[in-house]
């Protein structure tokens, strides 16, 4: 019975050591849960538990609860993410069916019976820029126009003639233009007449920075590439030179004034 007794516990420590694992692991901190255990040495680890002994005592842990970070410190394989295989497969099978050779053989054959007109349209279609470039380059514009519309109403008040609403307006625009430079609105029609709308052009240059009370050459600026954006800017932000003139007459009598 002794003797049967000794093979019986040999065999369960044998058993016990083929599900455990033997070579003992230290740490000198190892976080399991919301405690830490100092001068950890893993005695067993088996397939569903962990026993441990730390500086405090000894501890027992299940597999299942310790946490991936714990279980990568021990050296257990990590559990796979779980995937919804069926809606995998369903996808891979719609896939499949929707790129059958019968599929792409009815696509060609569509592509094919389409007229030159339009195909030609669709090629052109799928050259356009992407939506957010288009949107962008619009936004840019809209941006750009109402700042031009908001100088040229600056300029028609400060002229005296305030150009109202019409000035935001296109081609509208333009009646509050002549009027704020003098200008009869007639002067319109010459917009559309080659050469005397060159004429036109020049005329309204001169007589807006003349409205403007600037010197003559703030007009020729006008009409010269690159240096018209800061004449028009400087016409629309610039301060009126009638209101300067009442202050240097004020000056120049009060010296006159005191040296009398």
């Amino acid at each position: 019975m002794k003797v049967s007794a000794l093979l019986g516990a040999v065999v369960l420590l044998s058993a016990t050591t083929a599900l455990c694992d033997s070579v003992e692991q230290s740490f000198p901190v190892l976080r399991i849960g919301t405690r830490s255990y100092s001068n950890v040495t893993v005695t067993t680890k088996a397939k569903d538990y962990v026993f441990v002994l730390h500086s405090t005592g000894m501890a027992n842990f299940k597999v299942k609860e310790l946490s991936p970070e714990v279980l990568e410190q021990l050296g257990y394989e990590l559990p796979k993410p779980r995937t919804n295989n069926i809606a995998v497969h369903f996808a891979k099978e719609a896939m499949a069916k929707v790129e059958t050779p019968q599929v792409k053989e009815v696509e060609q054959h569509i592509q094919a019976s389409l007229p030159p007109e339009l195909k030609l349209k669709l090629s052109q279609l799928q050259r356009l820029p992407p939506p957010v470039v288009i949107y962008g380059g619009l936004g840019v514009f809209i941006t750009f126009y109402i700042f031009i519309c908001y100088c040229l109403s600056l300029i028609c008040k400060k002229t005296g003639r305030p150009g109202g609403a019409m000035v935001w307006l296109p081609v509208l625009q333009i009646f509050p233009c002549l009027k704020a430079a003098g200008m009869s609105g007639w002067w319109f029609l010459s917009m559309f007449v080659p050469i005397f709308n060159i004429v036109a052009q020049v005329i309204w240059c001169i007589r807006i920075a003349q409205a403007r009370n600037k010197s003559v050459v703030v007009g020729i600026l006008l009409l010269l590439p690159v240096l018209n954006i800061f004449a028009f800017l400087y016409l629309a932000f610039s301060s009126d030179g009638k209101a300067e003139a009442p202050r240097q007459e004020a000056k120049i009598t009060l010296m006159k004034l005191q040296s009398a």
